[in-house]
């Protein structure tokens, strides 16, 4: 399990990493994008929507990076004064009973959505119309990374667990 975990967390920080290049081609079509509207009063009719699918992607791919490093909020005012014993039996618990099946339903109807838009092959009614079925597919993707991450955190918990009973 802990090959399997370590494969996960690596796959979940590649994709990440690479993921978080969308930032910097972000920045050049904002940049592009002001340029072309103040300095030549020629505005595009595509750069917010492509900012904009760029940001979304760059943000759903975030989610299982985040989850990696413990970085989404929660509060835990009551869980901190907990042992860490009972801090793992916690987490272990919620994770089953809501995280993962939260996260592996966003996953399904992301896919479903994802691979629905593709077989039409969807585009945005828009005066661009590009086409949203590349985004949808990457978007389904990120929640799959989320799943994942998530599954790996809990073998962790479950590792984690079981060293403090071996120990004892």
């Amino acid at each position: 399990m802990n090959r399997l975990t370590k494969m996960i967390d690596k796959v979940v920080v590649k994709q990440a990493e690479a993921s978080s290049l969308l930032m910097a081609l972000l920045v050049v079509m904002i940049c592009y994008e002001v340029v072309r509207r103040y300095f030549f009063n020629a505005p595009t009719i595509w750069s917010l929507e492509f900012t904009t699918f760029l940001f979304g992607v760059h943000f759903v791919m975030g989610y299982s990076y985040t989850e990696h490093f413990d970085g989404h909020v929660r509060v835990d005012i009551f869980s901190s004064r907990f042992t860490q014993k009972t801090q793992d039996i916690l987490y272990i618990v919620l994770t089953i009973c809501v995280t993962l099946p939260l996260v592996a339903l966003l996953g399904i109807w992301a896919w479903d959505n994802a691979i629905t838009s593709t077989k039409i092959l969807e585009r945005l009614s828009s005066a661009w119309e590009p086409p949203i079925w590349p985004v949808k597919l990457l978007m389904a993707l990120g929640f799959t990374f989320l799943f994942f991450q998530v599954l790996s955190n809990l073998i962790k918990r479950f590792s984690a667990l079981s060293r403090t009973k071996a120990n004892r």
